[in-house]
């Protein structure tokens, strides 16, 4: 059976799950609905033309109150509240809340116990969700009974998580430490502004394409949530002016000396077998712009690679922060979709696995 999707926000995020959803022909998804405050003419718009993405493969249209996509009708509503959206109209099971506003396990709970939804997924790191999930890393822990309201933490997160998964897996790992160098973000601003983010820091303000922008995410954090035998986990994270494509790099301490043939086998392997669509392996000269469109959450980079006698390591890897990041997205809206139970360590299954 189909899961049917509602994704409230149609921006950066919103319309590459739809970009996605729409292209991947995949039985197991169905966008059902779309919140949104602009009206459906300017979705379709949107859809159609993308300055990162480039031309829409496929027929958009909109009537009032729908927008159709490849001959598909999809539900348009501009609710400005989650509880005001009627996701039961649109018989929608998962909601992906990408707005970037409704970060809260509360507010997001509204699309649930008012609008009819059964799942949100947050497309962000959320305050106080039911469970933090990342599809590939640790989502054979969700509970169907416990979790309703999830979060997959963020892009960077997603990419770190992934490698340090297969290093703790093979080598073990500790005193781990992180950075995430982001390109330019939705939410950030061509000039110097005071207000228009959501964001506290001051810094994340300044005009996007003139500086290198240090952010206080709590990257390292939320891997530690990912991954509890990490322990606790330094990080740093910068955003830079990159129209797309970003770095993530992991440092630490394995268990026994390892060499850079060791860490890059394995992490080949596990692009080839267990975390396949989730990491991809390029043994290429890469930079940012080569990981455009790519579905994994991290492009493993083995040039990056470093080790010493004493047991350090370094890893790097690149990924595009918001397809992969989508691409996880709906992975983990199948999976909490589905009405049937889900056993505990299920094969790894996503629509855009062929990277």
């Amino acid at each position: 059976m189909s899961v049917r999707i509602g994704i409230n926000g149609f921006g950066r995020i919103g319309r590459s799950l739809m970009r996605i959803a729409s292209t991947s022909h995949d039985p197991e998804i169905t966008v059902a609905a779309i919140n949104d405050l602009a009206p459906p003419d300017r979705l379709a718009y949107g859809l159609k033309r993308d300055s990162l993405r480039g031309r829409f493969a496929g027929p958009v249209d909109s009537r009032p109150g729908f927008l159709i996509v490849n001959g598909h009708e999809v539900r348009s509503f501009q609710e400005p509240q989650p509880g005001r959206i009627p996701w039961s109209e649109a018989d929608v099971d998962v909601v992906i809340e990408a707005t970037g506003r409704f970060r809260s396990g509360e507010a997001a709970r509204a699309h649930i116990t008012n609008g009819g939804a059964r799942k949100v997924v947050i497309s962000a790191s959320a305050d106080n969700p039911d469970a933090f999930l990342l599809y590939g890393v640790n989502h054979e822990r969700y509970d169907a009974a416990l979790h309703d309201v999830i979060s997959p933490a963020s892009c960077g997160v997603n990419a770190l998580s992934v490698m340090a998964k297969v290093l703790l897996d093979r080598f073990g790992l500790h005193s781990a430490h992180t950075c995430v160098v982001l390109a330019m973000q939705g939410w950030q601003k061509p000039h110097d502004t005071a207000t228009g983010t959501s964001r506290d820091d001051l810094r994340l303000g300044r005009a996007a394409t003139q500086s290198i922008i240090p952010h206080d995410h709590v990257t390292g954090d939320l891997v530690s949530v990912a991954l509890p035998r990490l322990g606790e986990v330094c990080h740093s994270y910068f955003c830079v002016p990159t129209p797309i494509g970003s770095l993530a790099e992991l440092g630490g301490l394995t268990e026994r000396p390892v060499t850079v043939e060791e860490v890059n086998r394995a992490m080949s392997e596990a692009a080839a077998g267990s975390m396949r669509g989730i990491i991809d392996y390029d043994p290429e000269p890469s930079v940012s712009i080569d990981v455009r469109d790519n579905p994994a959450s991290c492009m493993f980079d083995p040039a990056g690679t470093r080790t010493t006698a004493d047991g350090r390591i370094k890893v790097r890897g690149w990924f595009d922060n918001e397809w992969g990041f989508s691409n996880r997205l709906l992975d983990l809206a199948r999976l909490v979709g589905n009405r049937e139970p889900v056993p505990a360590g299920a094969r790894l299954h996503t629509a855009a696995a062929a990277v």
